[in-house]
């Protein structure tokens, strides 16, 4: 890690990185000519952390190709070790051909300056049929980008290869999950939602929803049945007639006055009768 460097403002260029790589910055440990990209660097996988192992040069199965099943998650630190001045920082990208081989390489991001050591991302297989990979794979792109003067506060967490590699393999056993099944399961004992348990809700949900609308239909129904039978009982009643006595006409020949208003007492008394 060094104070400053004459490296250009900006992103860096493929010969700004060879000409840095040179005098012992930005990159360690490559010597491969085709990861060299016109403003870009290929990292390549260097360690591969799985079911406790740490798989790195000195593993008996350094050369052999692991296979991620479906669904799988996998542990991964780059070959090469990044040595950022504290005048430089960097961003790393995955990788396109990994992206189409169905290979979910989780972005690793900013790198920032003071920074020594590899970087580390988790992958999964989103293919349906498993995919190997190997020690030496380019797994993503690095971009350095130069700043117009040194940080005042670089980062200074850094240790050596094996203390992390040890840290991360043992993350990897407590805490980290080993597939999208455990990531998406709520606890042990349930599995995933079946078709058939899809089409179960589906139809209790239509079938909750047709048992309201007939309940409002019956409501319905009642109420109109209550009117159409209130109605029919009022026009089955026979109406009551009440004759019109008119005391002026009812007078005959030879009636006396009281005689006539008699007449009618009678009659009013018997209309009244009738409307009780």
């Amino acid at each position: 890690m060094t104070d400053g460097t004459n490296l250009p403002v900006g992103i860096l260029c493929k010969q700004d990185i060879k000409s840095a790589i040179k005098d012992y910055q930005l990159i360690t440990d490559t010597d491969e000519e085709d990861c060299f990209q016109p403003c870009s660097y290929d990292l390549r996988i260097g360690t591969i952390f799985r079911d406790g192992q740490i798989i790195n040069e000195y593993h008996e199965k350094a050369n052999s190709k692991f296979i991620i099943p479906p669904g799988e998650i996998v542990s991964i630190a780059t070959l090469e070790e990044i040595r950022l001045p504290n005048d430089v920082a960097a961003t790393a990208f995955p990788i396109n051909s990994q992206s189409r081989k169905g290979l979910m390489v989780l972005n690793p991001g900013h790198v920032d300056p003071g920074f020594n050591g590899f970087l580390t991302v988790k992958v999964i297989n989103l293919r349906k049929v498993p995919l190997p990979i190997s020690r030496g794979d380019k797994i993503f792109t690095i971009i350095f980008e130069g700043l117009p003067k040194p940080v005042s506060d670089p980062y200074t967490s850094n240790n050596p290869r094996h203390k992390r590699e040890g840290f991360i393999s043992q993350q990897d056993l407590e805490v980290s999950p080993k597939s999208l099944y455990e990531i998406i399961k709520i606890s042990k004992d349930e599995t995933f939602t079946t078709k058939q348990d899809v089409k179960n809700i589906i139809t209790t949900h239509w079938i909750s929803i047709l048992t309201i609308i007939l309940a409002i239909v019956a409501a319905l129904a009642s109420i109109i049945a209550v009117i159409l039978s209130f109605k029919s009982s009022n026009s089955n009643s026979a109406p009551i007639i009440i004759p019109y006595i008119d005391k002026q006409s009812s007078l005959k020949a030879g009636d006396t006055y009281f005689d006539t208003m008699m007449n009618y007492e009678i009659a009013e008394q018997h209309i009244n009768t009738e409307i009780v």
